[in-house]
C-alpha cells in the first residue's frame, strides 16, 4: 500500500524491499532518532509513519485527508506512538516539530497553493530541524502528465521543474542542501506495479469495473514510458530551517546525512 516511487538500493531487490529502503533512505536524511517527533504531511496508508517509529523510535504525527487512508494507517500503527489525524496540512497544529516529511503529496497542492505549503513545512519545523519532499517534476520543456494524466488520474495534480520546486521553498525560508533525482527507480517501479495489475487484471475489474481498470492500465504503460523518456522525474529533495544564526545544524561530512551505519548508532 505504498504508492510512491521506491529505492532499487540492490539491483535484485523486489518491490516490498525497495519500497522499505525507500521509507529507509527518508529516515535517514532526516537524521531520525529515538524520541525525535516526525510530522509527516500527507501519510497515506501510514507505511512511513510506522516504519519510522518501529525502526527509529519517532514519534510519529500524521495526516491526511482521507478518511479510509487514516482508518487503515491507525490500525497498522497500533501500539506505536504514532498519531494519525484527519487534517488538511494548513489546519496542523502541534509544532514546530523536529523534523517533516511530505511524500509525492506536494503534486496535489496546486499551483497557487505551493507558496503557503512550502510556508506550512518551514513554519513546523524548529530551527535547524529537517524537511524531506519526494516529489514528481517534469521536464523543462516537457509537459509532464499531459492532458490524459490531469483530467482522468490526477485531476488536481501540477508538475513543475525541480528547480522552481527549489527557489518556492527557498523563498518560504528553507535551505535547500540536496536534490536527488529518483527517475529511473520510477521506470522500475511503474514496471513492477504493471506487473501486479496484470497478474491481478481480473480482481481488479471485479473491483473497479471495466471502463476504470482500462483508463489505469494505459495510465502505467504511459506513465511509465514518461519517466523513461525523461518527460516527468521524481526528486527527494532536503531542506533545513536555519537558526536565527543562520546554523543549519547538518553534519560536517555529507555520507547521504546519514548512512546505514551510523544513522542507527543510538537506537536501543
Amino acid at each position: 500500500m505504498v504508492y510512491s516511487c521506491a529505492y532499487w538500493q540492490h539491483p535484485d531487490m523486489d518491490l516490498e524491499q525497495a519500497q522499505r529502503a525507500k521509507l529507509d533512505l527518508v529516515c535517514r536524511k532526516l537524521g531520525l532518532r529515538p524520541g525525535m517527533r516526525l510530522l509527516d504531511v500527507g501519510c497515506g496508508w501510514g507505511a512511513l509513519a510506522v516504519h519510522a517509529a518501529r525502526e527509529y523510535g519517532a514519534h510519529v504525527t500524521g495526516v491526511t485527508l482521507s478518511r479510509e487512508q487514516a482508518e487503515l494507517a491507525r490500525e497498522r500503527a497500533a501500539g506505536l506512538p504514532v498519531d494519525i489525524r484527519l487534517q488538511h496540512h494548513r489546519d496542523i497544529t502541534g509544532g514546530p516539530f523536529d523534523a517533516v516529511s511530505s511524500i509525492e503529496m506536494g503534486e496535489h497542492v496546486g499551483r497557487r497553493g505551493y507558496p503557503a505549503f512550502a510556508a506550512a513545512l518551514r513554519r513546523l519545523v524548529r530551527p535547524r530541524g529537517r524537511v524531506l519532499i519526494q516529489q514528481m517534476s517534469r521536464g523543462a520543456r516537457a509537459p509532464g502528465g499531459g492532458a490524459f494524466i490531469e483530467r482522468y488520474i490526477a485531476p488536481d495534480m501540477h508538475m513543475r521543474p525541480v528547480g522552481e520546486t527549489v527557489g518556492l521553498l527557498e523563498a518560504a525560508g528553507l535551505e535547500v542542501v540536496d536534490v536527488h533525482g529518483m527517475r529511473e527507480h520510477y521506470v522500475r517501479t511503474v514496471g513492477e506495479w504493471q506487473e501486479t495489475f496484470e497478474a491481478r487484471l481480473d480482481e481488479i475489474v471485479a473491483l473497479v469495473g471495466e471502463e476504470t481498470a482500462r483508463v489505469w492500465r494505459l495510465y502505467l504503460a504511459g506513465g511509465g514510458l514518461a519517466f523513461e523518456q525523461g518527460r516527468m522525474g521524481v526528486d527527494q529533495i532536503l531542506a533545513v530551517r536555519p537558526d536565527a544564526g543562520g546554523r543549519s545544524g547538518l553534519p560536517p561530512a555529507r555520507t547521504d546525512l546519514g548512512s546505514p551505519t551510523d544513522a542507527r548508532a543510538d537506537h536501543p
